[in-house]
């Protein structure tokens, strides 16, 4: 699958003041996801609650597969690489994020010191998928509710009963065995492999409009040109080479979409020395030519070449 926006989200859910957020998704015919829905691989640093509420999804989670069904609950933490697939037409599942530091407290108690700070260092990881059959499951689900509801009607005063709901909510996590050692919650081969992944994805985000070789690749994360194509493609699908051609593609559309530079220098601007190369590929990828695309998108370039 090739990526149509960066791994690593920067989105912003809430504000300074309120870092919280929550979503409402729905699929199906007539609604921005008609076929299914699909949120392609990427992480964040916020901690997300997934609620399912109608049909069967598939998550992967840190290279992990699991399926979702309604009344499923799914805990994702700050900076796990996930993907989100509906399994079937119609589906619809609350998303409930919030940034971890709102659970920080500067007074150094019991809290703060065996619960928190570890939680916020990454020594502490949520259990992703909780079961009906666990220890306090029924609270935590039905809290983990009533966090949403709030959120979404966003009513007179609705942060300020929304913090202490998420306080209980983490009370709840830790008191029930929800909060495990991150060495019990992946092993240290495949957090290399994710950790080695996501550095390669930022690097090649930060300097997609340089030349980018397959040696410079892998010497981001130390290894040989062999090993980095079959890494890559075990975890993306497709080779370093093509998620860098997509990548800049990506860049492509937004300058054409937002600027009123030539094709030229767009092409020239996200990495690639030869316009017909360039053109040749954005319509792989898009289906039109770099003109086209501009049209569509509502801008009038001043020139075109």
């Amino acid at each position: 699958m090739l990526p149509d926006r960066s791994l690593r989200e920067k989105v912003t859910h809430g504000t300074l003041e309120r870092p919280l957020r929550a979503l409402h998704f729905t699929a199906g015919p007539g609604t921005g996801y008609p076929d299914h829905f699909f949120v392609e691989q990427h992480w964040h640093d916020y901690v997300e609650i997934l609620f399912i509420r109608k049909g069967t999804y598939c998550i992967e989670i840190n290279l992990e597969e699991h399926q979702l069904r309604e009344g499923t609950l799914c805990i994702l933490n700050s900076g796990e690489l996930h993907q989100l697939r509906g399994l079937g037409p119609e589906a619809v599942h609350d998303a409930f994020l919030f940034d971890p530091q709102i659970l920080n407290f500067s007074y150094e108690d019991e809290w703060e010191q065996e619960i928190i700070a570890p939680f916020l260092r990454q020594e502490l990881m949520i259990r992703n998928i909780p079961q009906p059959s666990d220890k306090g499951f029924q609270k935590l689900f039905s809290l983990s509710e009533k966090l949403i509801r709030q959120a979404l009607a966003q009513e007179d005063g609705w942060y300020f009963q929304c913090k202490p709901l998420l306080i209980n909510w983490f009370a709840l996590l830790a008191l029930n065995g929800y909060l495990l050692p991150v060495r019990e919650t992946l092993s240290g081969t495949d957090a290399r492999k994710i950790d080695r992944y996501k550095t390669l994805i930022s690097y090649m985000e930060q300097h997609c409009q340089e030349p980018l070789s397959l040696k410079d690749l892998s010497d981001v994360i130390g290894c040989s040109s062999q090993y980095l194509c079959r890494f890559f493609r075990e975890i993306a699908g497709i080779s370093p080479i093509q998620y860098l051609i997509a990548l800049r593609i990506q860049h492509a559309c937004a300058l054409l979409s937002r600027t009123e530079q030539t094709v030229t220098d767009i092409a020239l601007d996200c990495g690639f020395d030869n316009i017909s190369y360039f053109i040749r590929k954005f319509r792989e990828h898009k289906g039109c030519t770099p003109g086209d695309y501009r049209k569509h998108s509502g801008r009038i370039p001043t020139a075109y070449s």
